[in-house]
């Protein structure tokens, strides 16, 4: 059964009228192919409690409509994930994401990457600690992720392509080989095992 933990932007493509049309689209698409699966009992949702923490915050700036229908959406999720993530670990996701960023962009093979924010590192080990797949828009935030389970594993799920991401073999075990990110992922490794 297929684990998805959900970003913020999964529910507000899907909810707002201003959303750019063709994410508005990848967002239906994707949840029209999801109820499916959860019907078929072959998919569960999950939502990082710092999901639900920026939903809470955007709702004041929401219509009555959106936030009813984002209410919906969240009725099809499981879980709400606890928070897990320590200041260490959202640390640590953070300078991993950074080293490969400024050291790997072509290794990757995406145009942009970006280590994002604390929101994200939270996010990001919430996806983690559940060992599912982590739906979202905005990849760049996320290119991290990939690279913490082995290569051919669909691990990151850009809603806006409707595509799984994957790091090619020969970035991703450049990556893997280099000392610095060895070092820093064994780290990770140790400070989640505490």
């Amino acid at each position: 059964m297929r684990q998805y933990t959900l970003d913020t932007n999964v529910f507000r493509h899907e909810t707002s009228k201003y959303a750019n049309p063709d994410l508005r689209w990848a967002a239906k698409a994707f949840w029209k192919h999801v109820l499916h699966e959860i019907g078929d009992g072959d998919a569960v949702l999950l939502v990082p409690k710092e999901v639900i923490r920026e939903l809470e915050v955007q709702s004041f700036t929401l219509s009555d409509k959106e936030n009813s229908k984002i209410s919906l959406l969240l009725e099809y999720c499981q879980d709400n994930l606890p928070d897990r993530v320590t200041i260490e670990i959202e640390h640590q996701i953070r300078m991993m994401s950074a080293y490969v960023r400024s050291n790997f962009k072509q290794e990757i093979s995406i145009d942009k990457m970006e280590y994002g924010g604390v929101s994200d590192a939270r996010i990001l080990y919430a996806a983690y600690d559940e060992d599912s797949i982590l739906v979202t828009a905005n990849v760049k935030d996320f290119l991290l992720y990939p690279l913490l389970f082995p290569q051919n594993e669909q691990r990151l799920y850009d809603m806006k392509e409707n595509v799984f991401v994957t790091i090619p073999k020969d970035g991703y075990d450049k990556i893997h080989a280099d000392l610095v990110f060895k070092g820093l992922l064994n780290d990770f490794f140790q400070i989640d095992q505490q």
